[in-house]
């Protein structure tokens, strides 16, 4: 089965186009549930296991990112597209919606999960993880709109203005970029994107950018 969805991504790459959502969730169900399960039976066996469920829950999360971002935030046949958070987002990059006070519950709720983990059930390492993940994309995404975040984090901010700016049905991984690499969807073209453009991505100025 994994070779034959290789075979598929990589028909997809040669014909330059983006592989469909449903290949996608397949490929990572037959890359996840195996692993997965056979770290389920191991759980309480040794503390190697747990640290493997965690780093899998954060993994999982890359992949629901990317999935979230893609195929439903950007959903242009959804009627209420024009009204959403994500669309206004674009329009206006240096406006994120999400609050600080949610980040830092999320953050919370993440140290929690881990405690609980810790404490009172090893199941519970691979959700944490998850969650995790969660907290991290939700302050990775500020920073990327950050001006310090040029020299801290180059790559992936560079990544995401190429989104934001021109690419928007490209470059959906704000976290991580292997997905985009891997379904197709990372771009072709490096854009050079002048300084006027980067200040409305940084929310020093109000200009609209296309969505």
């Amino acid at each position: 089965m994994i070779f034959y969805l290789l075979g598929l991504l990589s028909y997809y790459k040669i014909r330059n186009k983006p592989v469909p959502a449903s290949i996608c969730l397949l490929f990572f169900g037959v890359v996840v549930i195996p692993p997965g399960t056979t770290l389920y039976l191991l759980l309480n066996k040794h503390w190697t296991f747990q640290a493997l469920a965690f780093a899998g829950g954060l993994f999982c999360w890359t992949f629901i990112e990317y999935a979230v971002h893609r195929f439903w935030l950007h959903r242009k046949n959804n009627k209420q597209y024009h009204t959403t958070d994500h669309f206004n987002h674009h329009h206006n990059p240096g406006q994120i919606f999400t609050s600080h006070i949610k980040r830092l519950v999320i953050a919370a709720s993440s140290l929690l999960a881990i405690w609980c983990s810790i404490f009172l059930s090893h199941y519970l390492f691979m959700p944490a993880g998850i969650l995790s993940g969660y907290a991290v994309y939700g302050y990775t995404h500020v920073w990327l709109h950050k001006p310090w975040a040029t020299k801290w984090l180059p790559h992936l901010q560079k990544f995401h203005m190429r989104h934001h700016c021109g690419e928007t049905e490209k470059c959906f991984g704000v976290t991580f970029t292997w997905w985009d690499k891997l379904f197709n969807t990372s771009g072709t073209i490096e854009r050079n994107i002048s300084e006027k453009v980067k200040e409305v991505y940084l929310g020093n100025t109000k200009q609209k950018l296309i969505a």
